[in-house]
């Protein structure tokens, strides 16, 4: 199924969300940092340096909560309503909210 383009939204701002609250759900969360702690198991490169921050435990999951905690993943949130509208949000702008 395809969405026009019309219908898509990409967001810059927190006052822009019309879609869902103005921050991560859980889901959201824990969709981002399963994914990127799976990225990193896998031999992906960590997006901070770990040398700097010795607090941050060597586990890919303290580091991809790490990672979404500073806002630097350059990962987009997509949501969607049953009419085919959608807003693209990118991570930063909801984690700079929490």
């Amino acid at each position: 199924m395809s969405v026009s383009t019309s219908k898509r939204r990409v967001i810059s701002s927190i006052h822009e969300i019309t879609i869902g609250p103005k921050r991560l759900t859980r889901y959201e969360k824990s969709r981002i940092i399963g994914a990127r702690a799976l990225q990193l198991s896998m031999g992906a490169p960590p997006l901070i340096d770990l040398s700097k921050h010795p607090e941050i435990p060597r586990d890919p999951i303290a580091i991809a909560e790490e990672e979404l905690k500073r806002g630097i993943l350059p990962i987009t949130i997509r949501r969607r309503l049953p009419n085919g509208e959608e807003e693209l949000i990118p991570v930063r702008v909801l984690v700079s909210q929490s």
